[in-house]
């Protein structure tokens, strides 16, 4: 097994990181972006305004990581925010909701914690599918036959006569899902 292909990401559009990366691309697949904070580029404090402020900063700071890297809000698919006083929950969270679709949610965990550098308020980071690597359900055969496998075993109860043929299709899922996977890496 080769060893996997790790870079790091770093863009003068969000705050420089000192002692740890922006961000790190595993295998040209998969993001990783360190936690971002209200600070803006080149400022060494976070924006006035409060936790709904900050938190749109933060935010704003993961989409500038996100386009240089080559992924966006789109292909997140999980994010961990943390807060200094729970009672920002509201205003974070519809701050949090507004970068992204009903149905582009990533997973998501939302805590508080003791201190934050800077004495910031909010603190977000986030996991991406890099462009090139994620599934999309609208433009490849592949993904339209998941959205289909999907669809039949979300929306039609399954018994156990056609549990088989369900299972069966999972199996054609797997091989398509190789293929692909193979001429887009070719």
């Amino acid at each position: 097994m080769a060893a996997p292909s790790i870079r790091l990401i770093a863009t003068s559009k969000a705050p420089a990181a000192t002692g740890y990366s922006q961000a790190v691309l595993v295998n040209n697949q998969t993001l990783y972006v360190s936690g971002q904070t209200g600070m803006i580029s080149g400022k060494t404090d976070v924006v006035p305004g409060g936790a709904r402020a900050e938190a749109k900063q933060a935010m704003t700071n993961i989409g500038e990581i996100l386009t240089y890297a080559g992924s966006s809000f789109k292909h997140v698919i999980n994010c961990n925010i943390m807060v200094t006083n729970m009672n920002d929950f509201q205003d974070v969270n519809e701050t949090f909701k507004n970068f992204f679709t009903a149905d582009t949610y990533p997973a998501r965990s939302f805590f508080q914690v003791v201190k934050l550098p800077k004495n910031a308020l909010v603190m977000i980071d986030a996991v991406a599918v890099v462009a090139g690597h994620y599934r999309t359900r609208s433009y490849t055969a592949w993904g339209q036959y998941t959205e289909n496998v999907t669809k039949t075993v979300l929306h039609k109860r399954i018994s156990m006569n056609n549990f088989e043929a369900v299972e069966r299709k999972f199996d054609v899922l797997s091989i398509v899902q190789d293929n692909y996977y193979q001429t887009r890496d070719e």
